[in-house]
């Protein structure tokens, strides 16, 4: 069977960085097959592109190789590191980035890449970690490289995670607060808060944050709304989000990755629905 890289990136679609990765990539293994989850990631956005990994590595095959190149840090202490799980690899900076999927899929090892026989060249760019490290690294990979090879085994890493809160308001109401994690194309705005019984659907709930209250509209799905009204629901992830029938929320509410939210909404009792 043919290995997998799937790219994540913040590099954006008008320069070169990505192309000059999957050159590094097919030159060295023709027969490589290149995914990409996104060129495109918001830039410098950690938790975004954790969301976009975390949401994204289930749906590929076992053994892909996942090259995750959002790294702020990029030629300062932070490391490069390799991640072995129980189905995946994963490549990219040591900023939290990985840590996510990474962690739910079952972290079995873990590599810092300290040898420099495995970089692209001798003398590597200070800036552009993603091709004289990550790209060849995954390349290596893809090749049945063994991992003691990359460097040395380490057990620390940095730990993001989505991590929220529930308070239990009524029998069927509850107040939920998380962090905004990502905001999709389109103004959709989505947190880390998940879950486990099913929103009470047609009911009003509250936004509250930045210390403001905002009503909102818990719906299943977009068209059930026909105004411009705020709508609750859960995303097809499974996390809280917030959004707008033909509109942007973000437009309108300006979260942005990072901020505090809270959620008060009515909740199904008997529902089972575990996600």
């Amino acid at each position: 069977m043919r290995k997998q890289i799937a790219i994540l990136t913040d590099f954006g679609i008008s320069d070169n960085y990505n192309g000059v990765m999957e050159a590094v990539i097919k030159r060295n293994n023709p027969e490589v097959e290149i995914t990409y989850i996104t060129p495109n990631a918001r830039e410098f956005s950690i938790y975004g592109g954790a969301y976009l990994l975390y949401t994204s590595y289930r749906y590929f095959k076992k053994g892909t190789i996942f090259l995750t190149v959002i790294d702020p840090g990029v030629g300062t202490s932070r490391k490069p590191i390799i991640i072995k799980t129980n189905n995946y690899f994963f490549v990219g900076p040591d900023n939290g980035v990985l840590y996510p999927a990474s962690n739910e899929d079952g972290i079995k090892e873990i590599i810092a890449i300290t040898n420099p026989r495995v970089y692209l060249s001798k003398k590597i760019s200070n800036t552009f970690h993603g091709r004289d490290i990550f790209a060849i690294s995954a390349t290596l990979l893809s090749l049945n490289v063994d991992l003691e090879t990359f460097g040395e085994k380490i057990t620390d890493l940095v730990k993001l995670s989505f991590d929220y809160s529930l308070e239990e308001l009524s029998d069927d109401k509850i107040k939920a607060c998380g962090k905004v994690i990502y905001v999709d194309h389109f103004g959709n705005i989505a947190t880390s808060i998940r879950i486990d019984n099913d929103l009470s659907l047609g009911k009003r709930g509250k936004l509250l944050f930045k210390g403001k209250e905002i009503d909102v509209h818990q719906v299943r799905t977009f068209g059930e709304s026909k105004s411009q009204e705020i709508l609750v629901y859960k995303n097809g992830y499974s996390f809280i989000e917030i959004g707008i029938n033909k509109g942007s929320a973000f437009n309108i509410l300006g979260l942005r990755e990072g901020d505090e939210i809270c959620v008060e909404v009515s909740i199904q009792a008997d529902s089972n629905h575990s996600i």
